[in-house]
């Protein structure tokens, strides 16, 4: 049964709205990969308030962002993981001298260069190089233990640690999903341990049921314990590259787009953004399936009197695509045509549910709007794109990101802070652009990163359809400025572990996690401008000069010196290496001027 949305829901008071800040993150790096150790410098950069001390650095670990890296190198074994990553990661927060670190960190990044699929320790095709195997995860969904490594860390004290975990093996039900207006920082932190906690297989009617914390009742449980403060937030910062390339420079574009979203003087024009959901109609895969909920509501809110998470002895079973055109615009759907309409909590930004059968959704859709709102101005973007990709109706080839527009250009133009989902269980298997994803081929997050993306959430092996992401939430929440602050209320990360339905398990989130959508004139996406070694949007003299005292910078190397003395803007050809060639290239562009 579907639940109207904005219609007849549970009333809850003013919005308990929080902050995430710097303060709150912990940078893991591995210590033997040069991207990842120029990735964390780079993201201080951004975020300056990161001090060395949040700064983890892990050894022993394989490099899967370097000069030799392949999809192989992404895959680490479950031993691997306790010993070179969770342990020191635990030892870290739990430090004595530093007791506050254990309640005070609530985000944990991951950098390129970490490998990031766990495999399982009984079905090994569960996990393999770019791929998975769908029917060993369905036939033993309640045995696997593969995880991604960002997923196993949100519950670093639970899983397997401690008096009473909730062991490796199958899912766990994401107590934060489903929550609005809610932001992580509310939700107290205790000392791990400090609380009793019951796990608990509830009865499921569709194939086997996920872990979930509390005492069973009916489809689901009660007096819950395990909350949002027991989790971490995890967030990979990782892009597109080819086998033996750095991720290093599409970090840089993917930091540099979410800084000027989350900046008013540029931010997301709502009269250019257009939240894309493009839906197959004859398709159930979007049937979303909320453990956390009951029927009697759409949406948790923060309460600071209210037991938290509240009882859920029932899940809400909810159309997923249709119930967040529902609650963004308040609008009733047309079944078999396209769908849009305005979203009033994010200033009107353009939200459209595409009900066509047999057709992608793509720019051209976008530019039609203007026919329709002629208050909207040029140019049309994307701001979130959730499709069934491959799964979908249109007989699409895998690279239908890339080639998926008109004249078989890019799917989507797209502005700064452009979010991707899509229904395809590889599409986060392997972060390399030139590998198809096993066995099938189908369109990867890191397809959009190249077209401009800002972030995007996936799964890192087969995931089985009840661990779709839901849009719902994740739009709603990356949107909504309920406050009216000029700024959307919850990061990304926040917004996108409100839509995550399980953890311990393949979801993984790339992106700058304290990217903030903030509502100002816009911009298209960020690209670099060739030889712009200052990013000023000019290239010139000064740039030379800048690209003249960073002679001899090089990322992979051992020379301390030479890393330090290295800038990926100076690095005009992208080759790992600061000469007179980039001198060269810039030259050739004396005078280009940025048309951001």
């Amino acid at each position: 049964m579907i639940i109207p949305f904005l219609c007849g829901l549970i009333v809850f008071s003013t919005p308990a709205i929080g902050q995430l800040h710097p303060a709150d993150v912990l940078v893991l790096v591995n210590a033997n990969s040069p991207t990842s150790r120029y990735i964390a410098k780079l993201y201080r950069q951004y975020h300056p308030e990161i001090s060395e001390s949040q700064v983890l650095y892990l050894s022993g670990l394989t490099d899967c962002s370097g000069p030799q890296s392949t999809p192989a190198n992404e895959i680490i074994t479950r031993q691997q993981y306790d010993n070179l990553i969770a342990g020191p990661v635990r030892n870290y927060l739990a430090d004595p001298s530093h007791p506050e670190r254990i309640t005070t960190i609530k985000v944990i990044i991951t950098t390129a260069g970490i490998p990031y699929r766990i495999e399982d320790t009984v079905y090994s095709n569960a996990i393999y190089p770019a791929g998975s195997n769908p029917s060993i995860v369905s036939d033993h969904t309640s045995e696997i233990n593969a995880a991604s490594v960002e997923s196993e860390l949100v519950g670093l004290w639970y899983a397997d640690y401690g008096g009473s975990p909730y062991g490796l093996a199958n899912r766990l039900v994401n107590p934060y999903q489903a929550y609005r207006y809610s932001s992580f920082d509310l939700f107290e932190r205790l000392m791990p341990g400090t609380k009793t906690m019951l796990w608990s297989e509830p009865i499921s009617l569709l194939g086997p049921p996920p872990k979930m914390e509390g005492e069973p009742y009916i489809l689901g449980t009660v007096n819950r314990s395990f909350n949002a403060g027991d989790m971490y937030l995890t967030a990979r910062l990782d892009g597109a590259k080819n086998q033996g390339q750095s991720a290093v420079f599409v970090v840089r574009e993917m930091l540099e787009r979410a800084k000027r979203a989350s900046n008013t003087s540029y931010g997301v024009n709502p009269l250019q953004a257009v939240a894309v959901l493009d839906d197959a109609p004859d398709s159930d895969l979007d049937d979303n399936r909320v453990f956390t909920l009951d029927t009697s509501a759409n949406y948790w809110v923060y309460q600071p009197d209210t037991a938290q998470p509240p009882n859920a002895p029932g899940l809400l079973d909810k159309d997923d695509y249709v119930a967040g055109f529902r609650a963004m615009t308040n609008k009733t759907v047309n079944y078999i045509s396209m769908n849009t309409g305005l979203m009033e909590t994010a200033n009107d930004l353009c939200v459209m549910l595409d009900r066509r059968s047999e057709t992608r959704t793509n720019q051209a859709d976008l530019d039609a709007l203007l026919g329709t709102y002629p208050q909207r101005q040029q140019p049309q973007a994307a701001i979130l794109v959730a499709t069934f990709g491959r799964n979908g109706d249109e007989g699409s080839a895998s690279n239908y990101i890339l080639k998926g527009g008109p004249d078989g250009k890019a799917l989507f133009n797209l502005v700064n802070g452009a979010v991707f989902t899509s229904i395809e269980s590889f599409n986060a298997v392997t972060m390399f652009s030139d590998v198809n994803t096993a066995p099938v081929a189908q369109g990867k997050l890191v397809d959009f990163i190249s077209i401009g993306g800002t972030a995007a959430i996936g799964h890192a092996f087969e995931p089985r359809s009840t661990a779709v992401i839901d849009n719902l939430y994740l739009f709603y929440n990356l949107l909504s400025d309920d406050d009216y602050d000029g700024k959307a209320d919850l990061t990304f990360v926040e917004a996108a572990f409100t839509a995550i339905p399980f953890l311990s398990w393949s979801e993984v989130v790339i992106g700058d996690p304290l990217m903030q959508i903030a509502y100002g004139p816009g911009q298209k996406a960020w690209f670099p401008l060739l030889g712009d070694a200052n990013n000023d949007g000019r290239v010139n003299f000064f740039d030379m000069w800048l690209i003249q005292g960073r002679m001899g910078g090089t990322l992979n190397t051992t020379d301390q010196a030479a890393f330090d003395l290295y800038n990926d803007l100076c690095d005009i050809n992208k080759d790992g290496r600061i000469n007179y060639f980039d001198m060269w290239v810039a030259a050739g562009n004396m005078g280009a001027v940025a048309d951001w």
